[in-house]
C-alpha cells in the first residue's frame, strides 16, 4: 500500500477525506507528499516521496483514475532514474491499494514549495510551456539541502540497492 499526503486543497480536489493518518506505506519510497501546482494556465499534481524527494507530476486533467496514473507515474520516474526493472515491478505491485491521509512532514512541504517555486520560474522564462516530462527531469536533479545537498534521483537510486 502506498500512502499519498495530501495537502488541505488537493484532498479536496480529489474529493478524499484523508481520514487515515495512521496508514504507513509499504514501498521503499515511502509515502507521497502532494500538491497542485499552477503553471500558467495549466495545473499539475506534483508529488514527493518521503525517503527520497523523487518527483512526480501528472497533468490533473490525466489524473483519473489516480490509482492507476500515479503508479504509471512512479514507476516511469523510477526507469528515467536508472531503477531496473524488476524492482520497478516490486514497487509498482507495491502501490496497488492507494490510501489517502493529510501532511504530516514541514520539511517535505517545504520541499513541495520549492519545487512549485522552481518550476514556475523555470516555465516563467521559457516562449513555450515545459512538458511535464522536462519538469520532472529538471527537479529530480536538484540538490536537497536538508539532506546534504544530495539529489533525488541518487537518494531513490540509494533506497533501491541491495536486496
Amino acid at each position: 500500500m502506498v500512502v499519498l499526503r495530501c495537502t488541505k486543497k488537493l484532498l479536496t480536489r480529489l474529493k478524499q477525506t484523508g481520514d487515515t493518518p495512521t496508514a504507513e506505506s509499504t514501498t521503499r519510497l515511502g509515502d507521497w507528499y502532494g500538491n497542485i501546482l499552477q503553471l500558467g494556465h495549466r495545473q499539475l499534481l506534483l508529488f514527493i516521496s518521503d525517503r527520497s524527494r523523487l518527483p512526480v507530476v501528472i497533468p490533473i486533467r490525466d489524473a483519473r483514475p489516480l490509482d492507476t496514473v500515479f503508479p504509471n507515474a512512479v514507476a516511469e520516474m523510477l526507469a528515467i532514474a536508472g531503477v531496473s526493472a524488476s524492482k520497478i515491478d516490486q514497487e509498482r505491485s507495491q502501490m496497488s491499494a492507494i490510501a489517502f491521509g493529510p501532511t504530516r512532514n514541514r520539511s517535505l512541504l517545504g520541499t513541495l514549495n520549492d519545487f512549485a517555486t522552481m518550476a514556475k520560474f523555470v516555465d516563467a522564462g521559457r516562449t513555450e510551456s515545459q512538458s511535464p516530462e522536462d519538469l520532472v527531469r529538471f527537479l529530480a536533479r536538484t540538490p536537497i539541502l536538508p539532506l546534504d545537498g544530495k539529489n533525488p534521483i541518487a537518494l531513490t537510486l540509494a533506497a533501491f540497492q541491495g536486496e
